[in-house]
């Protein structure tokens, strides 16, 4: 296959290389495998060289991925990246013309100069076709039927000579002559030079002249100049006469004015005596004020109180008592799968489960592919790992079977699919929204997802925008879908939630958020949704927890989170909630768990998991069987 005309400046194509390349070695502007990558200098984002140069001189500069400021002098050079890209077989520019070669990357350009299957011209006059460069030789000597024919005959090899040497003798003769005409031109241009010397001869006699004259001029501007200043100085004698009649004139007027300013005194000696008495009046009076306005103020602070306390009291009211319900209601243990270990690697297969009663993580059976950003769901009694990023594929655990085994399920996506959320409703699963990876595009669609083989999706119902790393909950029969953003970067975030009618397929717009918000968590207690933490629209990491009526839309704090993370997973089981893993605000990933009784004042850690996950999954396990 030819190199296509686009990568002489941007990524190579997919379909060149051996084997398939991961999606985190391609560019996020041109979305085909990276050419000579450059990376941001904070958050490490990567982009083919050409791609973010032209990104930077058409746009502002900051960075697609995380708007940092960017330039081009300022990008890094991944080398761990260059060197693993470098190692990747790919085909050669002229697969097209025949040549079977996959070649490493970093020696793609030597094969490619020195290629057999390169094209090349025949060099035959008036045959000009174009031919591997292998096969030139002998296309040219054998096959072309413009080759060029040698004749053996001497004797018109020596008439050939004697006619070359006539020519040779003829142009000696036209070299003489043209000698004699370049002495001629010689002279002819003596003389030209002397006609030139005699000008400038009589350019310095013009100019000599005009200097004269321009001394006389000077000489006449001088007498000018005087009579000039002579004028001037009759002038000054006239404006000083006229400026002391108008002294003499402000003398009278100020005598008049001192004799009105006598008698405005006495009037105000009058008028600042009745000023005086008002102002003891009303300085009185501001006395009496200032004390009723700190009485007032005093009440207000007072009430302000009350009310903070009522609040508290009434949220109180309505959460358990952590020393009594929360001890009665039980919890169940926890299992965790997949996401990512940290940047540039590939995504988990590992599987574990948090044991409340042992008080620990063990990792049990992991699954049979990499799954990031996946979905999932417990549906008749099974548990399934659903796509993520451009993977296709479905997973399950059957709950009633131990020791926990992971099965492909025969069915996969019709598409795959990023950033999305799946939900049971009724033996249904809702899916809603997130990126499609085939079609390189953000969906606004919510669907009904078959669980046949083949799988298939069932329109529902449109979304007004589209939307990505949001979060969804089953509240009676709606789905509510909280946030998310609807394109790349987290300045898309959104503070919407909708609520979707299972029944009607229709959907409705509930109160927002507080603030638009990206790739958090939820869970849901009672008739309410509790928000953990994710990133605002200038991209702050947030550990910020609370609560969302969804009846009302109403919201009420919670404690914070022990850490600020996003992209990270949380379940509530009992009346506890456990947070795990994620990324915090600088860009690390976590293997912390933390956890909060409803009811209680702060958040407690749990035992680390035994690696750091980021974009996992994870389910509250049935509390009738024992996993560990």
């Amino acid at each position: 296959m030819a190199c296509c005309p686009t990568e002489e400046k941007y990524g190579y194509e997919d379909s060149r290389f051996e084997k398939d390349v991961d999606q985190h070695f391609h560019c996020s502007i041109c979305y085909n495998v990276l050419k000579e990558p450059r990376m941001c200098r904070n958050n490490e984002h990567v982009f083919c060289l050409a791609c973010i140069s032209e990104h930077l001189k058409v746009n502002s500069h900051t960075c697609p991925e995380c708007s940092e400021h960017l330039s081009v002098d300022t990008l890094r050079r991944p080398r761990v990246l260059s060197n693993y890209l470098s190692k990747l077989k790919i085909n050669c520019d002229y697969a097209s013309r025949g040549c079977p070669e996959f070649t490493c990357l970093e020696d793609l350009e030597n094969h490619v100069a020195s290629c057999g299957f390169a094209p090349v011209f025949c060099s035959n006059e008036n045959c000009g076709m174009k031919i591997n460069k292998q096969e030139r030789d002998h296309h040219e000597t054998v096959v072309c039927e413009y080759r060029k024919m040698y004749c053996q005959d001497c004797g018109q090899i020596q008439e050939a000579v004697g006619k070359l040497e006539g020519s040779l003798i003829e142009l000696d003769g036209k070299v003489e002559a043209a000698n004699e005409t370049m002495q001629s031109n010689h002279v002819e241009m003596k003389k030209v030079v002397g006609k030139l010397e005699g000008n400038l001869v009589e350019l310095d006699g013009k100019v000599e002249a005009a200097n004269e004259k321009m001394e006389k001029n000077y000489a006449d501007m001088k007498t000018i100049v005087g009579k000039l200043e002579g004028s001037l100085a009759g002038m000054n004698k006239r404006i000083n006469d006229k400026v002391e009649a108008v002294g003499e004139m402000n003398r009278m007027v100020n005598e008049k004015v001192e004799a009105v300013k006598n008698s405005q005194d006495q009037i105000k000696e009058k008028v600042e005596k009745e000023v005086g008495e008002v102002k003891r009046v009303v300085k009185n009076v501001k006395q009496n004020l200032s004390k009723v306005n700190k009485d007032v103020d005093e009440v207000k602070i007072m009430m302000i109180q009350m009310l903070e306390k009522l609040n508290t009291i009434e949220l109180l009211n309505k959460l358990p008592s952590p020393s009594v319900e929360i001890l009665k209601t039980p919890r169940e243990d926890i299992l965790i799968a997949g996401g990512r270990a940290s940047w540039g690697t590939k995504p988990l297969k590992s599987t574990a489960i948090y044991s409340w009663e042992k008080n620990g993580w063990f990792e049990v059976s992991p699954m049979n592919e990499e799954h990031a950003g996946a979905s999932s769901f417990i549906y008749n009694d099974q548990l399934f790992v659903v796509g993520g990023g451009d993977n296709k594929t479905i997973e399950t655990l059957d709950l009633n079977e131990l020791p926990l085994k992971c099965m492909k399920f025969p069915g996969e996506l019709p598409y795959g699919c990023g950033g999305y959320q799946a939900v049971v409703y009724q033996q249904r699963v809702i899916h809603i929204g997130g990126f499609n990876y085939d079609k390189r595009r953000w969906s606004n669609l919510i669907s009904e997802l078959q669980l046949t083989s083949p799988c298939t999706m069932k329109k529902l119902c449109q979304m007004p925008e589209p939307r990505e790393y949001h979060s969804a909950k089953i509240i009676e029969d709606k789905v509510l879908v909280f946030g998310g953003q609807k394109s790349l970067g987290h300045e898309s975030s959104l503070d919407s939630v909708l609520a979707f009618d299972v029944k009607k397929n229709e959907c409705k717009e509930m109160p927002p958020l507080p603030h638009p918000l990206t790739q958090m968590a939820t869970v849901r207690w009672r008739d309410q949704v509790v928000v953990l933490g994710g990133r605002d629209r200038d991209g702050h990491v947030l550990n910020d927890v609370f609560m969302y009526d969804c009846n009302t839309g109403k919201t009420k704090a919670l404690p914070s989170m022990l850490e600020k993370r996003y992209r990270y997973c949380a379940v509530i089981t009992g009346n506890t909630i456990v947070v795990m893993g994620g990324k915090n605000e600088k860009e690390e990933y976590l293997n912390s768990v933390e956890c909060f009784a409803m009811g209680g004042s702060t958040w407690e850690y749990l035992p680390d998991m035994n690696e750091a996950r980021c974009e996992a999954i994870s389910e509250v396990l049935p509390s009738t069987r024992k996993y560990v």
